[in-house]
């Protein structure tokens, strides 16, 4: 061939270089989901048996969780690295415009886009059913534990003594009502569902019943997305139990909430849904204003009150995410999310959210029922923040995303 004539390529030059990862992909899938659900648990496990554990500890365990998740989540697509460069340097300007080296909005940032991505990577459904089924019956053979044989379990798993070592409770706030369980672990009224089960809410591996509540609606979410899942009764079965457990009232009410976002609430235009978090933060506003009341009861409408009064005790530097001063929000997720995020990073999390196109039509749905469960916990609770169970709505995502389309 003549020197100066260029030489065709051969066709395996031409194809890219196989990912050393990917035979990998679903076992760190279902290692990182499983770490991600019990560390906490773990952890407590460790700090009850004489293991001293810290705030460090817990935010080491957070860090590897997503650090590993990280490594397997991006590849050579420039989008999605684009996309966490432009949100962690958007929450470190924060961070540093506060003046206060609390990193948690970057955390809240790092979160969805590599377990999102994670899923995508990895878009099997039947591989992410079984580990969504696997998570479940984790929850559930542990919260049977806890109820069953509660003598045995409080030796091993201390949960108040594990959240005052990590610094999330001070011991003033021990309550000889609750014992060794979390604040929230025993129903000071009234049990909601079955009231023949007695007063004590069960946590599970998530330690404290809110997360076991709001995970239980996750699972009911998957289980009706997935119409041709094998064990989908089962799936179903585990939801049900978590919630009835873990008295999860809310979590109850958002599982019909998801229902109607999957059945008929997909065929909205996405303005709407762009528009729904932000409609209900206006209102939450403006009964915060309005309202003459400055007492609350742990009930559905006092919940209500409550929140509306942490968005409006939010000064103007708190509602751009630049406030110094650390206030608990921990009941109010919106309130914590301006907080964190400011006005601008919720209004380009969320449109990156509801915005994105998917390569499965069908994942719409999906995304839908975790738009409704997201705006309506936020009301109450900044808990879709926690990895314990963000973790697994944020793969969910990405795995329905990236899917190819059933028959």
């Amino acid at each position: 061939m003549t020197a100066g004539m260029p030489q065709a390529a051969s066709p395996a030059a031409a194809l890219p270089a196989a990912d050393w990862r990917a035979p990998y992909q679903g076992r760190v899938a279902l290692v990182v989901l499983t770490g991600a659900l019990v560390f906490n648990a773990v952890l407590c496990f460790l700090n009850t048996a004489g293991f001293p554990v810290s705030g460090g500890t817990v935010m080491g365990a957070e860090v590897a969780i997503i650090a590993l998740t990280l490594g397997f989540a991006l590849d050579e697509r420039p989008g999605p690295w684009l996309v966490l460069a432009g949100l962690v340097t958007y929450g470190l300007l924060l961070v540093t415009l506060r003046g206060n080296p609390d990193v948690k909005g970057v955390r809240d940032f790092l979160i969805p886009v590599v377990f999102y991505n994670l899923g995508m990577r990895a878009p099997d459904l039947r591989s992410a059913d079984r580990a969504v089924l696997a998570s479940g019956v984790i929850v559930v053979v542990m919260g049977l534990f806890e109820y069953g044989l509660f003598d045995i379990y409080q030796q091993y798993f201390n949960i108040v003594r594990y959240y005052v070592a990590r610094g999330s409770m001070s011991a003033a706030e021990i309550s000889e009502l609750t014992g060794s369980l979390f604040t929230s672990g025993i129903r000071p009224d009234s049990r909601t569902i079955l009231p023949f089960l007695g007063p004590h809410r069960v946590s599970s591996v998530f330690l404290e019943p809110v997360s076991a509540g709001n995970f239980g609606a996750v699972l009911f979410a998957w289980a009706l997305y997935r119409r041709t899942m094998r064990g989908r009764a089962w799936l179903f079965l585990c939801a049900a139990v978590t919630i009835i457990l873990a008295d999860a009232r809310f979590g109850a009410y958002v599982c019909v909430a998801i229902a109607g976002a999957m059945l008929v609430g997909y065929r909205l235009p996405r303005l709407l849904w762009f528009a729904l978090p932000f409609t209900i933060l206006l209102a939450l506003t403006v009964y915060g204003f309005e309202s003459l009341q400055t007492s609350w009861q742990n009930d559905m409408a006092g919940r209500l009150l409550w929140a509306a009064l942490l968005v409006t005790s939010l000064p103007p530097e708190g509602v751009w995410g630049i406030m110094p001063d650390k206030m608990f929000l921990s009941d109010s997720g919106y309130a914590y999310t301006l907080s964190q995020l400011g006005v601008a990073g919720a209004l380009v999390a969320w449109g990156l959210f509801v915005l994105m196109p998917a390569r499965n039509p069908d994942g719409w749905r999906l995304r839908c029922a975790m738009a409704i469960y997201l705006c309506l916990l936020l009301v109450i609770s900044d808990s879709p923040y926690s990895i314990k169970t963000a973790a697994l709505v944020w793969f969910m995502l990405g795995v329905a995303d990236g899917a190819e389309p059933e028959a």
